[in-house]
């Protein structure tokens, strides 16, 4: 697998990040997901364990939490660029 992968369409987004099993040995994926019948961004982050059982944690964000989080991270693009 590469070391870094991003991709998706205007229903998903995947981001995988070769280094993110620096804490124990298992990658990290990262995904965003809309829904077009909720006002939702849903977010999921999956862990593969050491034996390929799965470990996943979503997140639901409401429109003005994604607004609050929109303003956060053009924030830091801004310090960054």
């Amino acid at each position: 697998m590469s070391k870094h992968q991003v991709n998706g369409d205007q229903d998903w987004f995947h981001c995988y990040y070769w280094g993110e099993d620096r804490d124990d040995g298992c990658a990290n994926e990262l995904s965003l997901s809309t829904d077009p019948a909720a006002d939702q961004l849903d977010l999921l982050v999956s862990n593969p364990g050491f034996n390929n059982e799965s470990h996943d944690d979503t997140f639901a964000l409401q429109k003005g939490d994604v607004e609050k989080l929109s303003v956060f991270l053009q924030s830091w693009l801004k310090r960054h660029s």
